[in-house]
């Protein structure tokens, strides 16, 4: 039963009319995630570094990094799926697919999992559960979603195969015929390439046509865009940042991560996630959100009670309360 302040908050806020978040203002920093060998992940500025840790109790190397609206998915070689919230770095859980992860996609609010076999599972972010599987090309080592399609990298000599993120499908798309890609990133016109021996590639991505290759003196473990330009990672932990277009006129830039490098991943700073009153992450505002608030309620937000600090005060009280039943029922994207 609820307590009866609550009780009588409800009423009150039952007469008011429902209101829009307010939106947060436009991002001024973009937040760079790395993980790697040590299995845990470090999160930076994309343009001045200064890399601190962020969290990971990964049991072996990390290999590959998703973001959602809420949460970071951390990707291991013994097929840990660690799940941490994107907003404190704070553990929320930790669940398994068979064999390994080698990346990991997002795809219509699902999980992308793919295995160095040629599996693809899709599997629901918040519980693990696996709820279909794809066939893919044997060996792969790096996923890209673009819309409904899905482009994937296997260990045949550097060949790039293209599916339906839903059915498979796969047929191949190209192949800079070098070594496997490690690192894959797109743009409205390209999908960008790189792999252990240094290659980097530019394909059409509507045709798959072979359009620019050239090498760089150090390997390529991943590889995401940030604005117009691309940052390319070693595995030694330096980060290149490079015009996509024109690579081989000189570096932009040169970050240095304290890890060695398997994964990166980006995402604007300072944007409040849609749905902060979603405590839980299941993608709904509702009393399963509520209960986990009142279990904080009073206390600061000190591991445990993060989530539950809705708007960000340092504090679990009555304005977080506020904001969760104002939200109460909302459906999160």
């Amino acid at each position: 039963m609820l307590h009866a302040s609550v009780r009588s908050t409800l009423a009150v806020l039952s007469a008011l009319p429902v209101v829009a978040a307010l939106s947060s203002s436009p991002a001024q920093a973009v937040d760079l995630f790395v993980a790697g060998t040590i299995g845990e992940v470090y999160k930076g500025d994309s343009a001045t570094g200064g890399f601190e840790y962020f969290g990971g109790i990964c049991l072996a190397p990390a290999h590959a990094l998703a973001i959602d609206n809420a949460n970071i998915y951390v990707g291991d070689l013994n097929g840990g799926i660690l799940r941490l919230d994107l907003a404190t770095g704070e553990f929320i859980n930790l669940y398994w697919v068979p064999g390994d992860a080698t990346d990991i996609v997002m795809h219509d609010q699902d999980l992308l999992v793919s295995t160095s076999l040629g599996e693809i599972h899709r599997v629901d972010p918040v519980t693990g559960a696996i709820e279909s599987t794809l066939v893919g090309p044997n060996g792969i080592q790096a996923m890209l979603v673009v819309g409904d399609d899905l482009f994937v990298s296997s260990a045949l000599e550097g060949i790039i195969w293209k599916g339906d993120a839903v059915t498979g499908n796969f047929q191949y798309f190209g192949c800079g015929c070098s070594g496997p890609a490690q690192g894959l990133a797109h743009d409205d016109s390209y999908l960008y390439a790189g792999d252990e021996f240094g290659a980097y590639i530019r394909y059409d991505l509507s045709t798959g046509a072979l359009l620019d290759e050239g090498f760089f003196p150090f390997d390529i473990s991943a590889m995401v865009r940030d604005g117009d330009d691309l940052l390319l990672s070693e595995s030694n932990g330096t980060i290149h940042r490079i015009n996509p277009l024109d690579p081989w006129a000189g570096e932009l830039g040169t970050l240095i991560s304290p890890i060695a490098i398997e994964a990166m991943e980006i995402i604007p700073g300072g944007v409040e996630p849609p749905c902060p009153a979603d405590i839980t992450g299941d993608r709904v505002v509702n009393v399963l959100d509520l209960i986990d608030l009142l279990l904080c309620f009073g206390q600061p937000a000190v591991p445990g009670c993060q989530r539950e600090d809705v708007n960000g005060d340092g504090n679990v009280n009555v304005l977080d309360l506020i904001d969760l039943l104002l939200n109460f029922g909302q459906t999160c994207p």
